[in-house]
């Protein structure tokens, strides 16, 4: 067995050992800390970056092998922008019975801790998922559940749950155990590992969940809440379309909205609803996390140093960043704005090519260069921040998805773009993009753009109602009853739109 040592900021913060030939990214998993890896170790994202000497090269720790005994020094812990008042603590007095509501998103985690009498917000806290190092979308960690059993991953999301449990008490001054009772609200997947539910069946034909849940657990043992505690999870409605979909269309109301109206999260997966009449449409699309910034090649979550906005005109373009530092990348919201720049310039034609340095509008000569024999834009220059001729393509593919999703439901549904009278877009990303840049590129109709309502973290927040109200749980169960789940992988209709929406431009 080899010894291996992990550092961080010079510090020694785990130790472990392993045998020879396991890649340093299972060494480093093995001691407890969790580094970025996006694409579950496969080699494709690049992102588990780590260094064998401080200050060396940086190299993936997933495709490094251990052969004797190492050190490792990984990066600084960043702290990510999460929609839904990420640490915060809430100016309000109470007593009595506490609960917590929680949306376990596939890259985020977020907690309420509520006053249940009231429905009161006492503080809120949130992290990214500790499962994300297992890969950045669901279907990653269904394979490794079949690969390796559903056991850890259960385990990693409740410690993060109770390490979150404890942190909002801490800094309320809450006593955790007076916590009668939880609600959460996640995806499909994301419930049944809570749960302590195998995934597995949900991978393959014909994608079948243990549950659909809309019911009361006992909690989990070792919670740190009180003994005769219980956890509420929110209504599935199929295995891809899960609680916190229906916690976001309690949160916006749509029970009382008269419609039709059209609710939409973006995230690793775009799932979105059509209301009209009494009656629920809804899809889920495979868009993949390009929009999250997982294998995009300068792509990061939305971290100090992240470009979250680009601005241009007809003589160049600026870009902010999270935290004011240098560009280090670009997350969500900065690969939104980027590719609607490129879309608006002519730097990207219509087929989605990114355009060769001859072909460059002057205004940007010497921004496009080759690497590796293809194209790609710089932004910045210090900071070696760029996107590739591949992550205009990753980006497409994304927004084809969702843009056909969204034909494809409100062709199912019967009804006519310009008969939406809302266009509700949900989730952190929804919470930061520019709803400008998203239209530019097609992502939706750009006559949405007046009857856009922003809603946040939803799934939070109907996890949060559903905490201290049976009527809303009611609600939430007959909103499912309510809900047709359209399977676009069988829809032709769907097919063809995609194809259509993979080009940019009117």
């Amino acid at each position: 067995m080899n010894k291996i040592n992990i550092y961080r900021s010079g510090e020694l913060i785990g130790e472990t050992s392993v045998a020879d030939g396991d890649s340093l990214l299972d060494a480093i998993k093995s001691a407890g800390i969790y580094i970025d890896a996006p694409c579950g170790g496969r080699g494709h994202c690049g992102k588990c970056l780590v260094q064998l000497t401080p200050g060396g090269k940086k190299v993936q720790a997933c495709q490094t092998r251990v052969q004797s005994d190492m050190s490792v020094y990984i990066p600084e812990k960043a702290h990510m922008q999460i929609a839904g008042n990420n640490r915060k603590k809430f100016a309000v007095s109470f007593t009595g019975a506490l609960g917590v509501g929680v949306d376990i998103g596939t890259t985020t985690v977020v907690v309420h801790l509520t006053q249940l009498s009231t429905g009161t917000r006492i503080a809120t806290a949130s992290s990214v998922n500790a499962q994300k190092t297992y890969g950045a979308d669901v279907i990653s960690r269904i394979t490794y559940s079949e690969q390796h059993g559903h056991e850890k991953l259960t385990r990693l999301i409740r410690d993060e749950l109770n390490d979150l449990i404890l942190e909002t008490c801490l800094v309320s001054g809450a006593d955790s155990k007076d916590i009668v009772f939880v609600s959460i609200a996640g995806n499909t997947i994301m419930q049944h590992l809570a749960a302590g539910y195998s995934p597995v069946a949900m991978g393959k034909a014909p994608y079948t969940p243990v549950s659909l849940f809309g019911d009361i657990h006992p909690a989990w043992e070792g919670m740190p809440i009180a003994e005769a505690a219980e956890i509420y999870f929110a209504p599935c409605v199929q295995s891809y379309l899960g609680g916190d979909i229906t916690a976001g269309m309690l949160a916006a109301d749509l029970e009382n909205e008269p419609g039709p109206c059209l609710f939409i999260d973006i995230g690793t997966n775009g799932e979105m609803v059509v209301k009209s009449g009494d009656r629920y449409y809804c899809c889920s699309t495979a868009a993949g996390p390009a929009f999250e910034g997982a294998e995009i090649t300068r792509g990061m979550a939305a971290v100090d140093g992240a470009i979250n906005h680009i601005k241009w005109d007809n003589t160049g373009f600026s870009y902010t960043t999270i935290g004011d530092i240098p560009a280090f990348g670009l997350c969500g919201s900065g690969l939104m704005d980027a590719l609607a720049f490129f879309v608006d310039q002519g730097i990207v034609d219509e087929s989605g090519r990114l355009v060769d340095p001859e072909e460059t509008p002057p205004r940007f000569d010497g921004r496009i260069r080759k690497l590796d024999g293809k194209n790609a834009f710089w932004f910045s220059e210090d900071g070696d921040v760029f996107m590739t001729s591949e992550d205009v393509r990753k980006l497409q593919l994304a927004k084809a998805a969702i843009a056909a999703g969204i034909q494809t439901l409100l062709h199912h549904a019967g009804i006519e773009p310009e008969d939406i009278s809302v266009f509700m877009l949900a989730g952190g990303f929804g919470s930061f993009l520019a709803p400008a840049s998203a239209a530019t590129i097609g992502l939706f109709p750009k006559h949405f753009l007046p009857i856009i309502k922003t809603l946040g973290n939803a799934a939070g927040e109907g996890a949060a109602i559903a905490l201290w109200s049976k009527t809303a749980r009611d609600t939430l169960n007959r909103m499912r009853d309510k809900s047709e789940y359209v399977d676009l992988s069988t829809t032709t209709y769907f097919s063809e739109q995609f194809i259509d929406n993979m080009t940019f431009g009117e």
